[in-house]
């Protein structure tokens, strides 16, 4: 018994794989130029990837370590609170990290989602998580907010 094989198969399956590499080329090369995306973003995407399952450390953060805009969901004193809530956000694919700043003796730990290069990516992301999350009361009160170099 002899199996033919089919030459033309294997190159219809190489252009179909072309193609399909093509339109993902394609579509984040749009996305960048009509501003979806940014380098920043790219970046916090990749290192979310890289880090996905890590210690949570690895996305903590203090005050100066990020440039540009973020969105403020909470405060707290609590550790495990913010951890939480920044893996909740973070499981959803969210760029989210906490930073850690003291302020009259007391550590406070800041959820955060970003950094984002402008203030109206920044916003546009506030905005579609109070929508995607109408009754969590962290984003009720969320804020936009600047870090400059």
């Amino acid at each position: 018994m002899k199996i033919k094989i089919n030459k033309q198969h294997g190159a219809v399956s190489k252009f179909m794989l072309m193609m399909i590499v093509g339109a993902v080329g394609y579509g984040l090369y749009y996305a960048k130029n009509k501003g979806f995306i940014t380098k920043n973003s790219i970046s916090s995407v990749s290192n979310k990837v890289s880090h996905y399952g890590s210690k949570i450390s690895s996305r903590f953060s203090n005050d100066n370590d990020y440039i540009g805009y973020g969105v403020q969901l909470m405060a707290t004193t609590e550790l495990g609170q913010a951890t939480s809530l920044m893996d909740d956000f973070a499981d959803d694919g969210y760029s989210a990290f906490v930073v850690a700043s003291k302020n009259k003796g007391r550590t406070f730990y800041k959820v955060r989602l970003g950094p984002y290069e402008y203030k109206p990516e920044a916003q546009a992301i506030k905005d579609k998580v109070k929508r995607r999350y109408p009754r969590n009361p962290y984003l009720k009160t969320s804020f936009v907010i600047y870090k400059p170099e």
